[in-house]
């Protein structure tokens, strides 16, 4: 059997996005989905397919403009070179795959077609014929009308030998034509027998005005007003604009004819859909809110403000030291230098892949493993040598199993360089449901854009609560000044292993005592991934720091009578897990500190 991947782009597609994933997989073997910013459900949906456990790819665009072009190809070439497909399906999210004409399967068909060639499908529009009905049943088993003739536009479907070793060439026009690259002239395609695109543009009256107004911003920011690419949508615009409705009862150009689609595929059961019709208004003004955050951060980007990445490797699993790699390539921001930090001597896979790739993109990797650093450095440290080699007006750590988002980097940096008030740091609030077993980080529920106050207030929360921030030390940028003022955190690296809650004390302290004394911000929104599954031994190494700073606080405290409270109280709930625990060569000490909390509470 040959290996098939649909590849898909989609933006604001809750109402079809379920119906789009289930009747896909009827025919194909795995999907890939790129969610360009999507301001409905969408997201959430393909989350909860994926979580299903159904063969789905996702990722997430961070480029306001509309370049479907380019991400159709690139997702094409991940289904054939990371996927191994044979056969690739770029469709856009209203496309079903149907044959309405005899007995045949759409995986029946698909299989008669040579790797080879690029292949030409049928075009049909289709439209719900009662579309605010049954808005959360399976799209196909809706009843519909469609054009009596099939449209002068069609879709592909990409041979991968051809695509991957024949004459080069790219999808281009909505995946609608292969271009050679050398001459651009047109890819021959070869019509597939039996199987047609139904296409279901339009599907409401609000869901039809969000794309337009949408589309028509995300296509600007590409191009300019005056581009013939998508330009159908600047009517519809124009007409919401001068506060007209852009809804149409059809978009169809021809005589349309009842069809009923559902005896043709197979019927499939929804979960996540729901009635709910598109708020054309929010997605609008989400997707110009986005438009002018980029203008800013454009701006910033003129500044080539360089940030130095740490990213530590001690000998961890080489899964969560490939995904740490995999994050810092996708950065969005390009003025970067990466220092890869040994607490192991040993030197981690990839590196020398992670060298060619970033150095083709500007970008240095400096390997720096800590026996050599205390042999090089003048002081014996690796420490000096991060502030000798380093350039950076900021910086961005990354821990063992530590992830960030693709537009972390750049949305802090923007932040720090456009305030008008001096921060030193800003951090993440995280999401709540990033919660570990144990760990759960500090969440910030946050009404506006950002919480600003001075460091020392934060040192004290912390201490108090017992919780850093959610995503780690990944969370934080900071400016140099402050690594420098603490060591580039050596000291708080004990046999290898790094202090986190030390960190940022340290780090929050050396804000504190500058000479640039400034805030601290926490924005709005999450930036970092943190593992799910906290094991005891972690657990423990968290709860010890924290304990080991309040008796460090200077008395009579506040902070340090209320952080031994809720370390007491927190160690009562979880001595009912004592034979997990028990796991861990640190709970002997543990049960020394709730003996200890014990007496500071009595005092």
């Amino acid at each position: 059997m040959k290996k098939i991947v649909l590849v898909s782009m989609v933006k604001n597609e809750a109402d079809i996005i379920e119906s789009f994933v289930r009747h896909s997989l009827t025919y194909a073997d795995e999907l890939i989905v790129a969610d360009h910013q999507s301001s409905d459900a969408t997201w959430d949906i393909l989350q909860k397919l994926r979580a299903e456990g159904l063969p789905l790819t996702l990722h997430r665009l961070y480029r306001v403009e509309l370049a479907h072009r380019e991400v159709m190809n690139r997702l094409t070439r991940e289904a054939i070179t990371e996927h191994g497909a044979e056969l690739v399906l770029p469709f856009d999210a209203d496309e079903f795959l149907v044959n309405d004409e005899n007995n045949l399967s759409c995986r029946q068909v698909l299989e008669t077609l040579d790797p080879e060639n690029l292949y030409c499908l049928r075009w049909r529009v289709y439209e719900p014929l009662l579309p605010d009905q049954d808005r959360d049943r399976f799209l196909l088993s809706r009843s519909c009308k469609r054009e009596q003739d099939f449209h002068g536009a069609q879709k592909t479907i990409v041979g991968a030998d051809g695509y991957q070793n024949g004459r080069p060439y790219e999808l281009v026009q909505g995946a609608h034509f292969g271009k050679y690259l050398d001459d651009g002239s047109s890819v021959p395609m070869i019509v597939v027998p039996f199987l047609h695109t139904a296409h279901f543009h339009w599907r409401s009256s609000d869901q039809y005005e969000t794309k337009i107004a949408t589309s028509w911003l995300n296509n600007v920011s590409k191009y300019t007003v005056h581009t013939v690419t998508a330009s159908y949508l600047k009517g519809g615009f124009d007409s919401l604009m001068h506060h007209e409705s852009a809804a149409r009862e059809s978009i169809m150009e021809h005589a349309a004819e009842k069809f009923n689609l559902s005896s043709y595929v197979k019927e499939q059961e929804l979960r996540y859909t729901s009635t709910e019709r598109a708020d054309v208004q929010a997605n609008v003004m989400a997707a110009a809110e986005r438009i002018a955050e980029q203008l800013a951060e454009t701006k910033v980007l003129l500044r080539q403000k360089i940030v130095t990445m740490i990213l530590v490797w001690s000998g961890q699993e080489e899964a969560s030291w490939r995904r740490t790699l995999r994050c810092v390539c996708d950065q969005t921001y390009p003025y970067l230098e990466i220092f890869v930090l040994g607490t192991s001597n040993e030197q981690p896979p990839y590196l020398k892949e992670l060298k060619e790739r970033e150095e083709r993109a500007g970008r240095t990797v400096t390997w720096i493993p800590a026996a050599e650093a205390s042999r090089d450095a003048s002081d014996g440290s690796w420490a000096q040598q991060l502030e000798e080699r380093s350039h950076g007006d900021y910086v961005q750590w990354l821990l063992p199993d530590e992830v960030i988002t693709p537009d972390k980097v750049q949305h802090m940096v923007a932040f720090l360089e456009m305030q008008d008030q001096n921060f030193g740091a800003a951090f993440a609030s995280g999401r709540e449901e990033q919660a570990g077993r144990w760990q759960a980080g500090e969440y910030f529920h946050l009404s506006e854009p950002i919480l600003a106050n001075v460091p020392e207030n934060f040192r004290k929360h912390f201490l108090k609560t017992g919780h850093y921030p959610i995503g780690g030390l990944s969370a934080g940028l900071f400016r140099r000044h402050i690594l420098s003022a603490v060591r580039w955190l050596e000291p708080c690296f004990l046999d290898g292993r790094p202090m986190l809650f030390v960190m940022w004390q340290e780090l929050l302290r050396a804000m504190q005592s500058s000479a640039q004394r400034g805030f601290v911000a926490v924005l709005r929104g999450s930036f970092c991934e943190v593992p799910q599954d906290v094991t005891p031994d972690d657990f423990l190494w968290w709860q010890l720091q924290w304990a080991n700073m309040l008796q460090a606080e200077r008395e009579p405290s506040d902070t340090a009578q209320t952080g031994w409270k809720i370390f007491r109280a927190l160690g009562g709930d979880i001595r009912q897990q004592e034979a997990v625990l028990k796991q861990s060569s640190l709970y002997p000490a543990y049960l020394q500190l709730l003996d200890l909390a014990r007496t500071y509470e009595q005092c």
